[in-house]
């Protein structure tokens, strides 16, 4: 497999992709549309890349196999930005992979730090992306080939190591950590069983009959709990003061917290345990125990901004990996993209370097070219976002509630999630008045079916 990647055949190869990319302008206009279109996706809570991704399925039919591939990549890894807008903007996350963002995003915006906030972002996601994407290249042989060993067990033992780190890690200390796991796995268990796809714990109620749906958890909790927690305590939320300057120490922090979080990004991203979301949050906690002053954190750490940032979008990148060398998607967004090869005729394994080396490295090529696209979109229009956070509360706050209720709306298509995202808002009151962090509690969620079912698998394997 190594000499696939260093014999003379190699570089022809890389010579073929870049060749494909360079002769062909439509081809970066649809990476640039492809990136647009996942920043704007990732804003707008509910929608998500996989709606955007499903309404551009059908040009795949029409397009060359690697416009039609980069177009549908570009979406991905562009809403892995677009979550971190609202995310620090709003407290508002576009998905779970920007949950961590938030944590000290928002409340560098509250304290008029918008922009920079941004930018350190903006930055964050194009080094976790190109590092990842580098990786790939250089390593991605031996590493894709050793992910083949991390079976139910590894995956599980991976999970619950996650969930112990942030759990040990949060605010509220060790017991209200683990007591928020308890709770996010607890949430996950109504509507249908990942196994067997049996009806449990609905208590008859057609409400519960799909279970809880994520978006409105995580509107709930971090969009209409934010809100109330405002205005029941007179706005006083917009005042917030970060306590992290901007100086050359910091900056060196941020950058080294971004390389770290590169290089667990895109460890995690070979193995299909949650990538993005579980990334974040260990680069988030990572950063804490690492940090000379754990206690600014939650109030505006620049590392514990850039770290999560630069593991999601790592993870991003790295999950391409798996897909073009074993064939095996990391997530449901990577399993939408093996689709799409199939329709197209480019069939995933060791060989493709070697049989579709125009394909594999204009792929290459085109996720570095769309990390540049995502710097420079971002940097400009940072500016045109922090404007946005300058408005009064006193306007903001209607138009929260209604982007919270119809994101929730929209991203389960039915009247039951907008009332979930009220319960899980005046959930999110309670618990903070109780002094615990709700970080433990959405990480346990998102990994809660995907543990069970990697501990079932490794039961019945008997492994």
């Amino acid at each position: 497999m190594e000499e696939l990647f260093t014999d003379m055949t190699a570089f022809s190869g890389v010579w073929a992709g870049l060749s494909s990319v360079f002769s062909s302008p439509e081809l970066w206009l649809l990476v640039l549309v492809g990136v647009f279109l996942g920043m704007t996706v990732g804003v707008l809570p509910g929608f998500g890349p996989p709606a955007a991704m499903a309404l551009l399925f059908p040009l795949v039919y029409v397009l060359e196999p690697l416009a039609g591939i980069s177009l549908l990549a570009g979406i991905f890894y562009g809403a892995k930005y677009g979550g971190a807008v609202t995310s620090i903007l709003m407290g508002i996350p576009g998905e779970a992979d920007a949950v961590a963002t938030l944590f000290e995003g928002h409340p560098l915006a509250r304290s008029g730090r918008a922009k920079e906030a941004l930018a350190a972002a903006t930055l964050a996601s194009f080094i976790g992306g190109t590092a990842a994407t580098l990786g790939m290249v250089l390593l991605a042989p031996v590493l894709s080939r050793a992910a083949l060993f991390f079976g139910p067990s590894g995956r599980a033992a991976i999970m619950a190591g996650a969930l112990f780190l942030v759990a040990f890690t949060s605010p509220g200390g060790v017991r209200r950590g683990l007591a928020m796991v308890f709770l996010g796995l607890a949430l996950a268990l109504p509507g249908m069983d990942p196994v067997y796809g049996a009806s449990r714990l609905t208590f008859g109620s057609w409400q519960l009959s799909g279970g809880v749906e994520l978006t409105s958890l995580l509107l709930g909790i971090f969009g209409i709990g934010d809100l109330l927690d405002a205005l029941l305590g007179g706005g006083s939320a917009r005042k917030d003061t970060a306590e992290a300057d901007v100086t050359p120490v910091c900056l060196r922090s941020a950058g080294m917290a971004a390389l770290r979080g590169s290089v667990l990004g895109f460890a995690t991203g070979l193995v299909p345990c949650g990538a993005g979301v579980t990334a974040s949050f260990a680069s988030h906690a990572l950063e804490k125990r690492l940090s000379r002053h754990p206690e600014r954190f939650g109030k505006g750490a620049w590392e514990g901004l850039t770290g999560p940032e630069a593991s999601n979008n790592a993870a991003a990148m790295a999950s391409f990996a798996p897909l073009l060398l074993l064939g095996l998607p990391t997530n449901p967004i990577m399993a939408a993209l093996l689709g799409a090869l199939t329709i197209v005729g480019v069939v995933p394994g060791p060989s493709l370097p070697q049989e579709s080396p125009a394909f594999y490295w204009g792929l290459i090529f085109c996720l570095l070219m769309g990390n540049l696209f995502l710097l420079g979109l971002g940097l400009g229009l940072a500016g045109f976002w922090a404007r946005l956070a300058r408005l009064p509360f006193r306007l903001l706050w209607p138009a929260i509630l209604l982007f919270c209720l119809v994101g929730s709306y929209v991203g389960a298509d039915g009247i039951s999630s907008p009332v979930q995202c009220l319960f899980f808002g005046a959930l999110s009151v309670f618990l903070k008045r109780q002094g615990c962090s709700p970080a433990p509690l959405v990480l346990a969620f998102v990994l809660g079916p995907r543990l069970e079912t990697h501990l079932l698998q490794t039961l019945l394997s008997g492994w």
